[in-house]
């Protein structure tokens, strides 16, 4: 039965944070402890135990046995979203956060953000965020704050006050929920829809924000590390049919837009995000399960096929190409062709690896060369963004 800890009523807190849990004991005391050392002191944390397995009930007890600004939230397991909703509807403050339990936050993210709120009277204020590797890649920096490749970067956001319709590129950016603060009577109007077991829950919910926000601001620094690791056990390394409700997600998000007829405002970086939120998913969930991922995708993109004046303004060459799978007559057999070159092609290269130690670094060398030129492309992008930004400055 579901239960929590409610300490003695007290006066309104600046910010209430809302904590998600289940099964990351291994991360669960590094996320609460960057939320507790906050440098912004009057915050309510509100930890929801969503019937995790492991630890992580035990461990928000005793935060809220020693930190009286420490809620702890025990419920049979429901899933991320109605864990979410528990801890919006409970929170007190005068602003929401939302952060994931196996991130961890800066020492002075809800101070900055609390202060940007205040001065501009908005509904949302959204910081940036970085990809975090506990152990980075070969190469690689443990922390890579998050670019958006399409050109929907929030540097490039208006600064002061504006609304998400005057800078629609916002909804084609990252739902990154956890990224943000939002006034308490906002938020407490918005639901995360409760599709349990699905990934990227927040994606409609993102939808919902924006088509009803009238006033939001940015704050143009990084401010939460969100963990990308192997094997973490997130959606990231789901593969069964559940992938499937990411489709059901953007019909969902779809549906928002409409209802609040906002769809024409927000369509043409809207299905760029719709793309790449779906595709990948799409290339991992098994055989089994494949065509009918593609069937929801080709009526999700049904929406923009015959549409004259969607431009595919912010679709890269190569997300292009990808989306004609879903909007061209036998669109199917085309990727399963090219799947089976592609899976046909590693299984070559994975047999001359083992069999010719030579091939094998000539591959690796190849394989580098391909990492930098990737990341030429990435940077030529950017400067591309900047200078469009640039452009539209002059005028």
């Amino acid at each position: 039965m579901a239960s929590y800890a409610r300490k003695s009523s007290r006066r309104k807190p600046k910010v209430s944070i809302v904590v998600p849990i289940y099964n990351v004991e291994k991360y669960l005391r590094e996320c609460v402890d960057s939320i507790l050392k906050q440098s912004l002191r009057d915050i309510e944390v509100i930890l929801v135990d969503d019937g995790s397995p492991d630890g992580c009930g035990k461990i928000i007890d005793k935060y809220a046995r020693t930190d009286t600004r420490v809620v702890a939230v025990h419920q049979e397991n429901s899933g991320y979203s109605k864990a979410v909703n528990r801890g919006i509807e409970m929170a007190r403050g005068e602003y929401i956060g939302i952060i994931e339990s196996d991130d961890w936050i800066e020492d002075d993210m809800y101070e900055s953000l609390y202060k940007n709120a205040r001065k501009n009277k908005t509904e949302v204020t959204k910081g940036m965020f970085y990809i975090y590797r506990s152990i980075p890649k070969a190469g690689g920096a443990q922390n890579i704050v998050y670019r958006n490749p399409n050109g929907i970067d929030l540097r490039f956001a208006p600064d002061g006050v504006f609304a998400p319709k005057d800078w629609p590129r916002i909804i084609g950016f990252h739902a990154s929920i956890w990224s943000a603060i939002y006034k308490a009577d906002f938020i407490k109007k918005i639901k995360i829809p409760e599709t349990a077991g699905a990934s990227y829950q927040d994606f409609p919910f993102m939808a919902e924000v924006f088509c009803r926000a009238k006033r939001i601001s940015v704050v143009k620094r990084p401010f939460v590390h969100w963990r990308n690791d192997d094997n973490q056990g997130n959606s990231t390394s789901a593969r069964g049919e559940k992938l499937l409700l990411m489709a059901e997600n953007s019909k969902t998000a779809i549906s928002i837009l409409k209802k609040y007829k906002k769809f024409e405002i927000f369509k043409e970086p809207f299905f760029v995000h719709v793309l790449w939120t779906n595709y990948e998913f799409f290339n991992r969930i098994s055989w089994k399960f494949k065509k009918k991922y593609y069937d929801e995708l080709v009526e999700i993109f049904a929406e923009i096929k015959d549409d004259s004046e969607f431009h595919f303004a912010y679709f890269s060459t190569y997300e292009n190409n990808s989306v004609r799978y879903f909007l061209e007559k036998n669109g199917y057999r085309k990727y399963i062709f090219k799947k089976f070159l592609h899976e046909f092609k590693q299984f070559l290269i994975k047999i001359a690896t083992t069999i010719l130690p030579s091939y094998k670094m000539t591959r690796f060398l190849k394989d580098q060369n391909f990492d930098i030129m990737h990341q030429n492309e990435l940077l030529m992008d950017e400067i591309l963004a900047l200078r469009r930004e640039i452009e539209k400055l002059k005028k």
